[in-house]
């Protein structure tokens, strides 16, 4: 059921001397928000972007994939957060002090991603069940840098763990700007439903900015998240896979002017799909299975998408798979399918 779309303009979103208008945020997505991503959400009214997490070992040992994930390649109009997982409060600090000497704006702690291969080294959402240590990192990289300082988090460890108001509290106080809160437990992964009563509850307990995150599909639920919750700002990650446009719904019934509309018909999707599809093949160099993805993100919850993701894993190389999206994308509009991609939003 569509929900009601009465006018709402949020404030803008203040992270210590950054602004964030709107207050609109693209996540880190691992593998996912690299340079082309990041320039994609931006210019479809994102206003912050995040990179990929980064390895804090990666960057002491100035390996040079590891350093990659920080650099932007094309020119953005918004603030580039850079974000750091580690557990080591020392080695945090050093990483974090020479990501700023590159022209970060913003750092970003990850205590929030509960992959295994994160959480088996204590990082990411591991975390949360250290409360001291995560505070000891926040107070020796507020120490190290100047620029603002922000922390990724989840509700706790599981459910009978959630001490996201107990650690938000801690971390104000340890100097960090803002935290963002995905409103699930480590254990959960992406599973179930995000709770937003404790992205409400942190927020009356803590003075600095709080940011929103988890089950934003859409324009309605962007600003009910906002409405219901308080929170400073949204952070949408997952549902922009194949659809940037996400960001342009809210941004406009938030009252903006994205710089990319949502497209009209299927020739300006393509080409969107297309040239992200591209970039990834010429410029990224990579492999066909990587690039094969993207096909399929944008292909997600269309008619006979099926057919045509079965036709793409047959394929192993980049023209004849872009090839036959093309010819996919064709026959759906000659068939008469209304461009409803973005319905609902």
């Amino acid at each position: 059921m569509q929900e009601s779309q009465s006018f709402f303009r949020p404030n803008v979103l203040k992270i210590g001397a950054i602004k964030v208008d709107p207050p609109l945020i693209l996540a880190p997505m691992a593998g996912i928000t690299d340079d082309i991503y990041r320039s994609l959400a931006a210019v479809c009214g994102a206003g912050m972007v995040t990179t990929e997490m980064v390895s804090v070992e990666g960057l002491r040992r100035s390996q040079p994939a590891t350093l990659r994930l920080c650099r932007q390649n094309t020119p953005l109009n918004v603030p580039l957060a850079v974000q750091l997982f580690g557990r080591d409060p020392s080695a945090m600090a050093e990483a974090a002090k020479l990501v700023a000497s590159t022209g970060a704006e913003i750092i970003d702690i990850n205590a929030g991603c509960p992959v295994k291969k994160v959480v088996k080294q204590g990082a990411g959402a591991f975390l949360m069940k250290e409360p001291d240590r995560l505070a000891e990192i926040v107070e020796r990289v507020r120490e190290a840098v100047d620029i603002p300082l922000t922390v990724k988090m989840r509700l706790g460890w599981n459910h009978l763990s959630v001490n996201i108001i107990e650690a938000a509290q801690r971390l104000e106080s340890a100097g960090v700007d803002a935290i963002t809160i995905h409103g699930r437990t480590a254990m959960q992964l992406y599973s179930g439903s995000a709770d937003w009563h404790w992205i409400q509850k942190t927020k009356a307990a803590v003075k600095i900015p709080v940011i929103g995150n988890g089950d934003v599909r859409s324009a309605s639920s962007a600003t009910r998240m906002m409405r219901e919750t308080g929170c400073d700002g949204v952070m949408i990650g997952r549902a922009s896979l194949g659809n940037p446009w996400i960001f342009s719904c809210i941004a406009k019934q938030w009252g903006y002017k994205p710089s990319s509309d949502v497209p009209g018909n299927w020739l300006d999707f393509f080409e969107t799909a297309r040239s992200h599809f591209e970039n990834y093949v010429f410029e990224k160099r990579k492999p066909p299975g990587h690039c094969r993805q993207i096909l399929i993100w944008y292909s997600k919850g269309l008619p006979e998408s099926a057919k045509l993701r079965s036709k793409l894993y047959e394929l192993d190389q980049p023209e004849p798979m872009i090839q036959h999206f093309h010819a996919w994308l064709r026959e759906i509009d000659v068939k008469g399918f209304q461009f409803d991609r973005l319905s609902g939003l």
